[in-house]
């Protein structure tokens, strides 16, 4: 048997009220505004990766470091990489052979004073 006050209570609780609404749609848009500024960031970061890859599959043993920037900064140009120059990739001799040397930062502004920033710093084998 079911009493007066529960059933009461029971019909008021219709769903989400206007301030939990408004809470849900600024967290949606934080998010959004989040991941606005940080997939260029990483789509960036992937188009430089790849750019090496395609490089390395060349034949890199061969090549002088200027003729190696000039095969990434080429690629660069036509992929619109404009976060990193060819100039800034350190290509240097090691052990198993050449490397490269990849060290960069990405800076956004969200909005006001914050800032998102992705640091790069990898050494991909070029043989």
């Amino acid at each position: 048997m079911r009493t007066r006050q529960s059933v009461k209570v029971k019909d008021q609780q219709r769903g989400m009220s206007l301030i939990g609404m408004l809470l849900v749609m600024i967290m949606i848009g934080l998010v959004a505004v989040v991941a606005m500024q940080v997939f260029p960031m990483y789509s960036n970061y992937l188009s430089v990766k790849s750019t090496i890859e395609t490089v390395r599959k060349e034949s890199v043993a061969q090549m002088a470091v200027p003729e190696i920037q000039a095969a990434i900064q080429k690629r660069f140009d036509i992929g619109y990489v404009e976060v990193i120059k060819a100039k800034d990739i350190k290509i240097r001799n090691d052990r198993s052979g050449k490397v490269a040397e990849l060290v960069y930062n990405d800076e956004r502004e969200l909005c006001c004073m914050f800032y998102i920033t992705l640091k790069v710093n990898e050494t991909i084998p070029l043989q």
